[in-house]
């Protein structure tokens, strides 16, 4: 699965996002290729293309960090979502490659991000 753990939006309007990897197996398993839209407020932000190119542990998780220019409306809608109590509203699917399996495995995970305390700008 991926998911995002932390999204900040820099001084000139572009976000930075850690991409979470989560491996639900018992195995270590080789990530290599990470393709996702993301849509925040319902509104189309960017498409994600990463190599990842790492190795994840069992039952654990590791980030890849992307940055990105969202389009307008996906901006204008964090913006105002993300001032609501239950934050801004996010979906990411795509697909994983795993080399090993010789497949790419979709993934979709739906969530929210919301200020963090104390830090402008940051959100998780």
């Amino acid at each position: 699965n991926a998911s995002i753990q932390q999204l900040d939006v820099l001084p000139d309007g572009r976000w930075k996002i850690q991409l979470r990897l989560e491996n639900f197996s018992d195995k270590t398993v080789h990530y290599t290729n990470v393709k996702a839209s993301l849509k925040v407020g319902g509104e189309d932000a960017a498409d994600i293309s990463l190599n990842a190119d790492m190795d994840v542990p069992g039952e654990n998780a590791d980030t890849l960090d992307t940055t990105f220019m969202p389009k307008p409306d996906a901006a204008k809608a964090f913006a105002s979502d993300v001032k609501l109590p239950g934050g801004a509203s996010y979906e990411l699917k795509g697909t994983i490659t795993i080399p090993a399996a010789d497949k790419d495995f979709k993934f979709e995970h739906k969530s929210r991000l919301s200020p963090v305390p104390g830090i402008a700008n940051q959100y998780r």
